[in-house]
């Protein structure tokens, strides 16, 4: 994914939605969102941004009463988002690197093994696809 830029209201919705873990409806975001602070209509124009950002993407169609609309899933991670902000502020890979490796030293022993495990798989998939 290229570099994307959000506005604060824009990572409001993505945060909710990489919390929500499924695909949603424009109507659910609205009714399950117990903090959003953007109006309907707004709404609409956030999730055309974020579309055209590719930030999301519509994935699926669901019934709402007796419409059918549009789901919405993230394709852009939280990972990936937080890594182009710290790029985007000055972080170049070797700081990301040291912060990432003070970050698994700071785990408590009995979790090291799954942390390196994962960081392990993470390496992987980059050689498989660097």
């Amino acid at each position: 994914m290229d570099r994307v830029s959000l506005t604060k209201r824009e990572e409001e919705l993505m945060s909710f939605l990489w919390d929500f873990g499924e695909p949603l409806t424009v109507r659910a975001m609205l009714d399950f969102c117990p903090k959003r602070t953007w109006s309907d209509n707004y709404l609409n124009v956030m999730i055309r941004s974020l579309e055209k950002k590719g930030a999301i993407e519509a994935c699926d169609m669901m019934r709402y009463s007796r419409q059918y609309a549009r789901a919405f899933r993230p394709v852009l991670g939280w990972e990936e988002y937080y890594i182009y902000m710290a790029v985007n502020h000055g972080a170049d890979a070797a700081l990301l690197a040291q912060a990432a490796v003070a970050f698994v030293l700071r785990e408590k022993p009995e979790n090291m093994d799954q942390l390196l495990q994962e960081l392990e798989k993470v390496l992987e998939e980059y050689r498989k696809n660097g």
